[in-house]
């Protein structure tokens, strides 16, 4: 049996009572972010947290088992305080809060995407370097009463990029190209629960429709994947032909393979996070062993235990 503990840092204040803390990171959505559950009295006193913590005051999350230690699972901002349904509740953000403000408008010609990244990153006076595997040039990119944040999340909507921080750098990858560290779960060992479909590619057929938008006011499209099955149609941020198509391959590797298909659940050991990769095995159908990537991860933190739920990604092998 193991002993739950907690670190939790909010501003000058240290957490003392807790009901709950629920994380969620995905590399499919631009911000990690955490809510934190806070009992609505102690010892019949109404508790008034609101005048000692404000709105972008540093959160520090740790927990973990005091057999094998705590594991830092979250750092970002308190993004805001809320008192419904009798307790309280501190919503965070990760690091991608501090691009929440107001850029000048422009409207940039040529702009290369790391050019624009380096932009939004110096607009937000920010001191992060960028990472980004993709080069390509926007014809026209409009920024009009948007904030940084606004800029980053419709880049990552046109692109379907993996975009993150991580020590001090803006990542914007291809899906799966940037993996950090191998996780190994077996159904009948390290799972709580599982919600798992397998399915074979043959019967995942999808067609890609790229398209782009022309100067001149006409779409350019470029089809990939094969005819009989789901049509998806997705935006692309240039018109270059092969820069549609390997956004198009990228969707239909995304879709097809066969493989699992849902999440499983686990306890806080082992810790497990977006982009990593995951190897389940099953000793009742060998076959379906394989090893995917994380897209996203949801950690519970309470009194009545920790556990993450796993969302499987495309197959890697």
């Amino acid at each position: 049996m193991y002993t739950m503990t907690y670190d939790i840092e909010i501003g000058e204040y240290k957490l003392g009572m807790l009901d709950k803390v629920e994380i969620h990171r995905s590399v499919e959505q631009l911000s990690d972010t955490a809510v934190i559950t806070l009992p609505a009295s102690q010892y019949n006193n109404a508790l008034e947290i609101e005048d000692k913590l404000k709105r972008g005051d540093a959160v520090s999350i740790m927990f973990g088992y005091e057999e094998s230690g705590m594991e830092g699972e979250f750092s970002g901002w308190l993004q805001r305080i809320s008192t419904d349904g009798g307790n309280i509740k501190l919503h965070c953000e990760d690091d991608m809060f501090l691009f929440r403000r107001e850029m000048p408008n422009e409207v940039l010609k040529k702009a290369t995407l790391e050019s624009l990244l380096h932009k939004v990153v110096a607009g937000c006076g920010l001191g992060l370097k960028v990472d980004c595997s993709y080069s390509w040039t926007y014809d026209r990119f409009v920024i009009n009463n948007a904030t940084g944040y606004d800029v980053l999340k419709k880049i990552q909507e046109e692109c379907g990029a993996d975009m993150y921080l991580c020590n001090g750098t803006l990542h914007v990858h291809p899906p799966g190209e940037m993996m950090d560290e191998e996780r190994y779960y077996d159904l009948a060992v390290n799972v709580k629960e599982e919600n798992l479909t397998y399915r074979r590619a043959a019967d995942k057929k999808v067609k890609v429709v790229v398209k782009a938008l022309l100067p001149d006011g006409t779409v350019k499209e470029v089809e990939t994947g094969s005819t009989g099955g789901e049509k998806i149609e997705i935006r692309s941020p240039t018109s270059d032909e092969a820069g549609m198509r390997a956004r198009g391959e990228l969707e239909v590797k995304r879709r097809t393979f066969d493989g699992y298909e849902g999440s499983i659940t686990g306890w806080l050991i082992p810790m497990c996070r977006p982009a990593d990769s995951v190897t389940l095995r099953d000793k009742d159908y060998p076959y379906k062993d394989g090893t995917y990537f994380v897209t996203s991860v949801t950690t519970e933190f309470s009194k009545d235990g920790g556990k993450r739920k796993i969302d499987l990604g495309f197959r890697l092998s």
